[in-house]
């Protein structure tokens, strides 16, 4: 594997399935330790084992849309391995409904995790990467924010993933004379079952809107491709980055919903 990662220690949230998960695998593959931080501990425990990797894996069960749960996180990952490197801000949460139906539950839910999840580790990290000399926060978005043929209805989630974009910019400016370095990772969609978040009429008129945009979308990304190319992120020279990469599937689809069927399905999201 190119690009050496050993000695390195990367942070993944939202790490116990899909696009987290691939995205640890692919850093214990390059030779990082990993720690892997998700909400529900029997995932957790799920990914350990799957991962296989015990010496070189650390699974912490926290919020990250509560700043002190994360920081506390962190921390612990901290006095574990005596140092952090890197950042994965990789939770994501979505649902297609209208905007105007939107409840206020379902706008600060999505907000919470989209957004401020990201605000909160990234805070919460800058203190330890400035204490190894540098490292990277490589920040995931969403391809919902530019491509209008992309899943309808997401509008809530998808202006989250613009205001992680825009603060990622702005974070870069403040970082760069401390050696970090600050990366936005957008993809398309992703095989990673979130349709299963979706309530079923929503996700019908969705579906509807969709077809409106043409038969056709631009296919489905694997986890395991996604999660490779944000592991290359962290493999670039010290003081080299991207500051935005944008993975895509580009062959033309019938849209359909993903299925445990179809696993090339399109899926309604992307992380």
């Amino acid at each position: 594997m190119s690009g050496s990662l050993e000695g390195q220690v990367i942070v993944v949230t939202g790490a116990s399935r899909g696009i987290g998960l691939a995205t640890a695998r692919s850093l214990l593959q390059r030779g990082a330790r990993v720690a892997l931080l998700a909400r529900q501990r029997p995932a957790l425990q799920g990914a350990l084992a799957a991962l296989a990797a015990p010496q070189r894996t650390l699974a912490l069960s926290a919020d990250v849309s509560e700043r002190a749960a994360i920081t506390a996180a962190l921390a612990q990952v901290a006095a574990q391995w005596g140092r952090i490197d890197g950042l994965v801000n990789n939770v994501g949460f979505q649902f297609a409904r209208r905007l105007e139906l939107m409840s206020e539950a379902e706008i600060r839910k999505l907000v919470d995790l989209n957004f401020l999840g990201t605000v909160f580790a990234s805070q919460a990290v800058i203190a330890h990467l400035r204490a190894a000399g540098g490292g990277r926060i490589v920040n995931v978005s969403s391809a919902t924010v530019r491509h209008p043929n992309e899943f309808s209805h997401v509008g809530m989630y998808s202006a989250c993933k613009a205001a992680v974009e825009q603060f990622s910019a702005e974070l870069r400016h403040e970082l760069k004379a401390d050696r970090i370095m600050v990366s936005v990772f957008s993809c398309g969609a992703v095989a990673t079952g979130s349709v299963a978040n979706f309530d079923p009429a929503a996700l019908a008129e969705a579906m509807q809107d969709w077809l409106t945009k043409g038969p056709l979308c631009d296919g489905v990304l694997q986890p395991h491709t996604v999660g490779e190319a944000i592991a290359a992120c962290f493999a670039l020279p010290p003081g080299v980055a991207l500051e935005f990469l944008e993975l895509r599937p580009n062959v033309p689809t019938p849209k359909m919903l993903e299925s445990t069927q179809t696993a090339g399905a399109a899926d309604a999201g992307a992380s």
